[in-house]
């Protein structure tokens, strides 16, 4: 990789085999040498080599002459791990992590993290944030082309039945799952002066085990801006959904997202107009490159710092706490108006 820094990847699964690895990829040079850190032996592949432990990477990073200063850590551990990751990498010497998100799973966990930025330069994955489509809508905005905001409404919905099934799930409320990434878009967008108005979740029905309540949620908020946003995630979608509505005094902008790497394009249109803008999208390639390249002086660092996210677990955690249950049989076009709900 040009400039002599080292990724090294913490945590083999699917968010660091199959988002990270596979979005540095067109980053590397010919010849370079991924590191991964996973307890869970990896099979020998070209362009990885594999160690059990973090006090492992460092030693092999120092037989490589790699100084813990040109070293990037993706930590894609489960959240619940993300503390004692960046305890041990500040322990080691480790001065530069991509933490992916949600950087915590409480409260306290994210502001440690944050005390911790101090000793380490932390960087929280934020995809949408440096969204192509999300760029496109901003531009839209800022061009009046719908006047004054006065809503949001971001839905990401998907079938989610088997994980939810798994014992091994980590996740345990909708609120786990895709509100991590709207949270953050929706502050970006209107403000992190927010306040939850309300929250509601729904079980799966008879798919539901383990206690868990993962049919679906959504949650309304009122930002110092004086906009309104409507976070919705349906995990008993029939299809997949990736959709930010941005309403103004003049009109309205309909953004949808790229669904999965298979098909890397975004869309974004202003309602009642025959024209749609239509771009290639990599959200979490365009974020990783940003990140590299701030690292070699390239470029300002990424959009989302560690303040946002902070605020984010924060909202969702209040959110979390305070959601009334309703029933599975709720339709979609009623959960706007369920959202409004003061319990």
């Amino acid at each position: 990789m040009q400039g002599a820094l080292q990724p090294v990847i913490v945590g083999y699964g699917r968010a660091g085999r199959d988002l990270h690895h596979r979005a540095l990829r067109p980053l590397l040079d010919p010849g370079d040498t991924v590191l991964v850190v996973d307890p869970r032996p990896v099979p020998p592949q070209p362009g990885i080599r594999w160690v059990a432990t973090l006090a492992e990477a460092a030693d092999v990073l120092h037989t490589l002459a790699v100084p813990m200063r040109r070293a990037v850590f993706h930590l894609t551990t489960p959240p619940a791990e993300h503390l004692s990751g960046v305890e041990q990498l500040v322990a080691l010497g480790a001065r530069q992590v991509i933490v992916e998100k949600p950087i915590a799973t409480s409260v306290a966990q994210a502001r440690r993290i944050a005390e911790l930025s101090a000793e380490i330069d932390i960087m929280p994955v934020s995809v949408w944030l440096e969204s192509t489509t999300t760029s496109v809508v901003e531009q839209a905005i800022a061009a009046g082309e719908i006047g004054r905001v006065s809503t949001l409404h971001m839905e990401q919905s998907k079938p989610r039945f088997r994980r939810n099934l798994a014992a091994d799930d980590a996740h345990t409320t909708a609120f786990d799952v895709e509100f991590p990434h709207q949270m953050l878009l929706v502050l970006h967008l209107a403000g992190v002066d927010a306040t939850v108005e309300s929250a509601v979740r729904w079980q799966m029905s008879s798919c539901d085990r383990y206690g868990h309540v993962m049919g679906g949620a959504a949650v309304t908020l009122t930002h110092g801006s004086a906009v309104t946003s409507t976070l919705l995630s349906d995990l008993t979608a029939p299809i997949r959904r990736r959709r930010l509505i941005v309403s103004g005094t003049g009109g309205q902008i309909v953004a949808d997202y790229p669904l999965s790497s298979d098909d890397d394009y975004g869309q974004v249109r202003i309602r009642g107009r025959g024209d749609r803008q239509i771009v290639r999208d990599l959200p979490l390639s365009q974020f990783l490159k940003a990140v590299y390249d701030s690292r070699r002086g390239l470029r300002r660092p990424p959009r989302g710092d560690l303040d946002l996210h902070v605020r984010s677990i924060e909202l969702l955690d209040q959110a979390r706490r305070t959601a009334v249950t309703i029933p599975p049989q709720v339709t979609l076009p009623q959960l706007t108006e369920i959202a409004s709900w003061q319990g």
